[in-house]
């Protein structure tokens, strides 16, 4: 199919984020530094502003700021990537090529597949004997219609391989799957559409048998030691006291796995499906979590030693990490949500990514800095120190902007919230509010811009739980349409994204219930 060129509206256009230049987008995939580049793939149907048969698009960046648009990677020409096309996956260098590993998903199984590039990571071959990983060679207890977004890497004279799926629970009564349903209504297939599920075996796709969604969402590992014959280990989570049961019921599948080392400690992460919220946290229907403590690359097994919340905000999902040859791990994330209204579609593109994150593990937890190369393109500097607020709003001239830096120190002194109201306008403007005695911090978007909707029972409002204390530290990044604020150093992060007017770049300080001081300093972000 002819990619044709889309006629895009760039009035939400971000200045420093990566952003899809037409067409649809979402899960970032394949995140490598290769050939001197950081490569970032992802999720793509280039035909029209929404989801549809998956290519996986590409960009290159040698700065994390500045991204550069290479050919689309993968294109689902094959027939065992009919359907759905191209789905999730990883990159791995091996030998000097660079192989991508991604899902080739139909409705009764998902499969992985290789393409391999020779050529310094600009165009891709797929491999004579795709799907190299096929759901017939998985186990019994794991379901064939739910494996997906592998993870390859490499440990001790081993390639190792994790991936989303469920595991069957024997216990639990089948339930009819709506899964095909879904991929009909999102490739818009023709039930008489002929194809071609695994080789030379010709039907109908209304005529394939759809595995039933029956068991719990989970996570397996794989070893191999040439990256085409794979075993099967084991599943990583089982129920473990102390947290909760939803955990391990989940009714959807831990997608994009991906998995770091800190000395001692392994954190895995992952975006689970329709997780129920527990307090202030997974307020989305889909949510991503840092699992902390230690991998059996024997069994698969993980000892669970605690679950984190990575970003409370509203737009967060798919977060993967590369490895940087100066030693930071730098995580990006889909920054956009299912299940919800996304108003650029009408601007002929959908999809942008979060400002890349270096990650570190400090205190019991994965801390999160914006990479230190936004520094580079820092202009017009406003800063104050310990400006007085007694009850009141303030606002501090030159510290404005819709695309900008801002640091913003608060300290209590008798005051029960302080925060920052930004996209601020006549009519519009979102908050950020620290409420000392609930000990949390809110992202409110009511006012912010063009409507949102989605299946959230609260589309508009956010809650992070911190440590109460008498001071609060944000970092707020604003760039057009949306804000992704990091507390305290980055222990804690929200992020979202808001439509306002291109007028609405006011920002105000304030505090309620008494007085604070606050200091501030502002950089606008000049990207040329």
């Amino acid at each position: 199919m002819e990619t044709k060129k889309l006629e895009v509206n760039p009035r939400y256009k971000q200045s420093y984020h990566a952003n899809v230049s037409a067409g649809w987008s979402n899960d970032p995939n394949g995140m490598i530094y290769y050939n001197g580049k950081a490569h970032l793939f992802f999720q793509h149907y280039p035909h029209q502003s929404s989801w549809g048969t998956m290519h996986w698009g590409h960009y290159v960046t040698d700065d994390f700021i500045k991204w550069e648009e290479l050919p689309i990677a993968l294109v689902p020409d094959e027939n065992y990537e009919q359907i759905c096309g191209c789905c999730s996956g990883n990159a791995i260098e091996v030998g000097g090529k660079l192989y991508l590993m991604y899902t080739a998903a139909q409705p009764d199984r998902q499969r992985q597949c290789y393409a391999i590039s020779t050529d310094g990571g600009v165009t891709f071959k797929k491999v004579k004997n795709n799907p190299i990983l096929r759901s017939e060679q998985l186990s019994d207890e794991v379901a064939k219609s739910d494996f997906r977004d592998p993870k390859p890497f490499r440990k001790g004279g081993w390639f190792y391989c994790l991936a989303g799926t469920r595991i069957i629970d024997p216990k639990k009564p089948e339930k009819a799957s709506d899964e095909y349903s879904t991929y009909l209504n999102y490739t818009h297939v023709n039930p008489s559409q002929e194809f071609e599920p695994d080789g030379p075996i010709s039907g109908k796709v209304s005529e394939f048998t759809v595995q039933p969604t029956n068991g719990y969402g989970n996570m397996i590992l794989f070893r191999s030691r040439d990256l085409y014959h794979w075993e099967y280990l084991g599943k990583l989570i089982d129920r473990t006291p102390g947290f909760d049961e939803n955990y391990f019921t989940l009714d959807g599948v831990y997608e994009c796995p991906d998995i770091i080392k800190f000395g001692d400690t392994d954190v895995v992460l992952a975006s689970p499906q329709n997780l129920p919220q527990m307090g202030n946290m997974y307020e989305n229907i889909h949510s991503s979590l840092a699992l902390i403590g230690k991998l059996d690359f024997e069994t698969g097994h993980f000892d669970i030693q605690d679950i984190q919340e990575i970003d409370a905000g509203f737009d967060f999902y798919a977060p993967q990490v590369l490895a940087m040859p100066d030693g930071r791990n730098v995580m990006i994330a889909w920054k956009e949500m299912w299940d919800r209204s996304y108003p650029t579609q009408e601007d002929n593109w959908a999809g942008s990514y979060t400002l890349p994150r270096e990650l570190s593990f400090r205190d019991g937890r994965v801390y999160q800095a914006p990479v230190r190369e936004v520094e580079k393109y820092h202009a017009n500097k406003v800063e104050v120190t310990d400006l007085a607020i007694n009850d009141e709003a303030v606002s501090v001239p030159g510290i404005e902007g819709n695309k900008i830096d801002l640091e913003a120190s608060f300290r209590l002194n008798g005051a029960n919230a302080v925060g920052l109201r930004f996209f601020k306008g006549s009519v519009h403007e979102t908050v950020i509010r620290y409420d000392k005695n609930a000990g949390t911090v809110i992202m409110d978007r009511t006012n912010a811009g063009i409507p949102l909707t989605g299946k959230e029972e609260n589309i508009n409002i956010r809650t992070c739980d911190v440590e109460p204390s008498d001071e609060i530290k944000f970092r707020v990044f604003l760039d057009v349409c949306s804000a992704e604020v990091f507390i305290n150093d980055g222990r804690y992060a929200i992020t979202g994204n808001m439509y306002p007017d291109p007028e609405d770049i006011g920002v105000e300080f304030f505090a309620e219930g008494g007085s604070a001081t606050v200091s501030a300093v502002k950089y606008d972000m000049v990207v040329e």
